[in-house]
Order: C-alpha cells, then sequence, then structure tokens
C-alpha cells in the first residue's frame, strides 16, 4: 500500500495510517525487529576489533624494519600509526552512528520513542575529523546523525517512522558501504602488507642463523602461529564487509515495504537478514577473541 501524507482527511489516508500503526506495534513486530536490530547492532561492534587493530598492525609492521637484537624498550609508534589510529576512531564513531540508528528503530517500532541518539552531535564531530571519509559516506553519516538527533530531542511521532525509514535507508547503505570498504579492503591491504613484511623478516633471521636446527624450528613454529592469525584475521576482515552488505540488503527490504507489508509477513522478511548475521558474527570474532 502507498503512504497517502497525513494532510488528507479521506478514509483512505487514514486506514493507510492505522495499517503502519498496526504494523509497528503489532506483538509480531517487535520481537521480529528486535531480532533484526540486535543483530545488526551487534555486527556493528564486531568492527571496533578491526578498528582498534589498524593501528596496531602499523605499529607491528614498523617493529619488522628493527634491527636484529635491538631490544627496544617501548613499541615502535611513528607518527603514520598515530595518524591510522585517529583515524579508526572516526571509523569507529561512524560505526555507532549506524548502531545507534537500529538501536533507534528498534525502540521506536516497540515503544515510540527512543534516546539512543543522545551523543549523535558528539560521534558526528568525531567523525567529520578523524575518520577521513569521502564527501558521500560524510553526507549520508550526518544526515543518519541528524534523524538520531530529531528522534532524541523533540517529541517525535511513531507515525513518521515508516517515512523516515525509507528517506534514510539509502544514507545507511552508503555508510554500511563506507565502513565495509574501510575493513574489507584497506584494512585487508595492510594486513596483507603486515604480512608479507614479518615473512621477510623471518627469511632474513633464518639467513643470519644458517645451521641452526634448533633455531629454525623455534623460527617455524612462531612462524606458523603468525600465519595462521594473519589468515583468520584476513577471513574475519572479508566476513565483516560480507555481514553488512547482508544488513544493507535487509535494510533496503525493510524501507521497500515499510509502507506496504502486512504484520504477518514482517517475520519472514527480516528473519533470514538476521539469521545470516548471526552466523556471521562468531566466524568474526573468533580471529579476535
Amino acid at each position: 500500500m502507498r503512504f497517502i501524507p497525513q494532510n488528507r482527511t479521506s478514509k483512505q489516508a487514514t486506514s493507510a495510517i492505522v495499517l503502519i500503526l498496526a504494523l509497528l506495534l503489532s506483538c509480531n513486530t517487535p520481537d521480529s525487529i528486535a531480532r533484526f536490530c540486535s543483530s545488526a547492532a551487534i555486527t556493528l561492534r564486531t568492527g571496533d576489533a578491526f578498528f582498534d587493530d589498524m593501528k596496531a598492525s602499523c605499529i607491528r609492521e614498523a617493529r619488522t624494519r628493527e634491527s636484529f637484537g635491538a631490544f627496544t624498550v617501548s613499541d615502535p609508534n611513528p607518527a603514520a600509526c598515530s595518524d591510522i589510529g585517529n583515524q579508526a576512531a572516526g571509523l569507529k564513531a561512524a560505526s555507532k552512528v549506524i548502531s545507534n540508528y537500529f538501536s533507534a528503530l528498534n525502540d521506536l517500532a516497540s515503544f515510540g520513542t527512543s534516546k539512543a541518539g543522545d551523543d549523535a552531535k558528539d560521534l558526528l564531530a568525531k567523525v567529520s575529523t578523524q575518520a577521513k571519509l569521502s564527501a558521500a559516506p560524510q553526507a549520508a553519516l550526518a544526515s543518519v546523525a541528524g534523524f538520531l538527533t530529531r528522534v532524541a530531542t523533540s517529541a517525535y511521532q511513531q507515525k513518521q517512522l515508516a517515512d523516515d525509514i525509507v528517506k534514510v535507508h539509502e544514507d545507511i547503505r552508503v555508510s554500511l558501504d563506507g565502513l565495509g570498504d574501510a575493513v574489507g579492503v584497506v584494512y585487508l591491504h595492510q594486513l596483507q602488507d603486515e604480512e608479507k613484511k614479518t615473512a621477510t623478516r623471518y627469511s632474513e633471521f633464518l639467513l643470519q642463523h644458517q645451521g641452526a636446527a634448533e633455531m629454525i624450528l623455534v623460527l617455524d613454529s612462531r612462524w606458523q602461529s603468525d600465519r595462521a592469525s594473519f589468515a583468520a584475521k584476513q577471513t574475519a576482515a572479508l566476513n565483516y564487509k560480507a555481514a553488512l552488505d547482508t544488513l544493507a540488503r535487509g535494510n533496503d527490504d525493510l524501507a521497500a515495504h515499510a509502507h506496504g507489508l502486512k504484520a504477518k509477513e514482517l517475520p519472514g522478511l527480516l528473519s533470514p537478514y538476521a539469521a545470516q548475521l548471526e552466523s556471521l558474527v562468531p566466524a568474526i570474532q573468533k580471529a579476535f577473541f
């Protein structure tokens, strides 16, 4: 059913509003919305491990350039690594904006109010100054943050929710695509570079200790452990990117049906996306925990 603006007074308009509210307030809706939104928020939180490891990976890579036997007291922390850490903090803030959106969506569908966007302005400021995003995701996040601020600070009317889901769904997709690329492309390449330089360091060390069988066995054991860690993180990064794509498709589907879906059809629409997210999250987490 097509949504008809509130300012029309026909019976058709009244019926449309009643249908939307019935969908949002039905006994099945909170459960299906809650599962989808909860899996969305959990998936986004798993990204924090990647963002935290961006600076750590840079420092580990810098360590591969230290002289053998230097035994430095503190980890190297080049300016480039500090810059990466600041950018990662901005990306984490961007992820929190989108996570807050799904928390607010659940709150609004279940209770009609939400305070999930209380910190939207502060998060957006961090995104703007640190994340170094291109214009499109920056504008998309500003739009989502604006929605969260309105919900948290004004008398939001629940009957607006269907319209707002449609309005911001493209911004959600653009934001999720940006986060997915930050981890599944940029961070993945960073890990691959770190892996190559780590392997080179092992090879150089081996050349200096040829004939030391015991040393070679220790070195091989350590390399196999490092190699497994790199492989797990790289797989997790790809799974995270795939999970955000799944989340974006689920949100697109919700927006496409926001004005015409019957309450009993909502679980069937969202449950497959929630299930897929729930299956990907453990695969992502095991690389870090």
